[in-house]
C-alpha cells in the first residue's frame, strides 16, 4: 500500500512537471504571425480543393510519374540504409562475439558511430551534401541514407539483444557459439518484427523524399512545389492523394508481408 501511495506522488509529480513543460513551450511561440489578412481565403480555396482534386488525365500522369520518382528514390535510399545499418546494428548488438573487452570495445565504438550519424537529421545531411557535392538526386538519396542507416542499425541491435534467454536455452546446452546463436536463434526470432518496421522506415523515406525534393530529388514533392507556385489548389489535393495512397499501399504490404512471415 505504501509503495503504490508513492509511486501514485511520483506519477503526480511528473505530470505537474510535463504539464509545466508544455506551458512553458507554448508560451514561447509567437501566435501574433500565424495567420495573415488572406489565410481565411487561401484556407477555404484549399479545403474547396481537397473535396474537388483535379483528376484530369494530364495531372494523373504527372503524379503517376511523380509518385514513382518518389518511391525508386525512396527504395534507393533503404537499400543502402539496410546495406550498412543490418551489419552494424549485428555488431552493435555485442552478440556475435564472446563477452570480453574486445567485443565491448567494438560493440561501444560502432553504437557511438551509429548515434552519430542518427542524430543529424536528413535534412541537415542534405545540406552538407549539397554544399560538397551540389544539387543531385545522388545526394538526396545519400541525405535519407546516411541517418536511416544509423536508425535502422540501433533498433535492430536491441531486438538482437531483447531476445529471451529462454529461447537461446537450448542452442547454449549444446555449446553453440555466439555466432552460431545468433544465426540460428536470435535474427530468425526478430526477423519478422524487423521486416515491419523497415517497411514503416521505407514509410518514412518517401514522405522524406518529398520534403528533399529541393535538392533535385524532384517527384511529388517537386510537384508541389511548383503546384503551390501557381495556386493550383486542385493539382497540390491530387498530388497530396497520391502521396496518402502510397503511404497506405505500403503499410498494407508491410503488414501481409510480416503475416505471411509469422504464420
Amino acid at each position: 500500500m505504501v509503495t503504490g501511495l508513492l509511486n501514485s506522488i511520483k506519477m503526480r509529480h511528473w505530470a505537474i512537471l510535463a504539464f509545466i513543460a508544455v506551458v512553458a513551450s507554448i508560451s514561447t511561440v509567437d501566435w501574433t504571425s500565424v495567420t495573415h489578412a488572406g489565410a481565411g481565403t487561401s484556407m477555404r480555396m484549399f479545403v474547396h480543393a481537397l473535396v474537388n482534386p483535379d483528376i484530369s488525365s494530364a495531372t494523373l500522369i504527372t503524379a503517376g510519374n511523380a509518385a514513382w520518382i518518389t518511391v525508386a528514390y525512396a527504395l534507393a535510399a533503404m537499400t543502402i540504409a539496410i546495406a550498412f545499418g543490418i551489419p552494424l546494428g549485428l555488431i552493435a548488438s555485442g552478440t556475435l562475439l564472446p563477452s570480453g573487452f574486445s567485443n565491448t570495445t567494438l560493440m561501444v565504438s560502432v553504437r557511438a558511430y551509429l548515434g552519430f550519424i542518427r542524430s543529424i537529421h536528413e535534412l541537415i545531411w542534405a545540406l552538407l551534401l549539397v554544399a560538397s557535392f551540389g544539387l543531385s538526386p545522388a545526394v538526396g538519396v545519400l541525405a535519407i541514407a546516411v541517418p536511416y542507416s544509423g536508425i535502422i542499425g540501433r533498433v535492430f541491435a536491441e531486438r538482437l539483444q531483447d531476445v529471451p534467454t529462454h529461447q537461446l536455452a537450448a542452442f547454449q546446452s549444446t555449446g553453440a557459439s555466439s555466432l552460431q546463436l545468433a544465426v540460428g536463434v536470435r535474427i530468425p526470432s526478430v526477423l519478422p518484427d524487423i521486416t515491419s518496421y523497415l517497411f514503416y522506415r521505407f514509410e518514412c523515406a518517401v514522405r522524406t523524399a518529398v520534403v528533399l525534393s529541393f535538392v533535385g530529388l524532384g517527384g511529388i514533392g517537386f510537384q508541389i512545389h511548383i503546384a503551390l507556385s501557381d495556386l493550383k489548389f486542385e493539382t497540390v489535393a491530387t498530388l497530396l492523394y497520391t502521396l496518402v495512397i502510397l503511404v497506405v499501399a505500403i503499410d498494407v504490404f508491410g503488414g501481409f508481408i510480416r503475416k505471411r512471415m509469422i504464420a
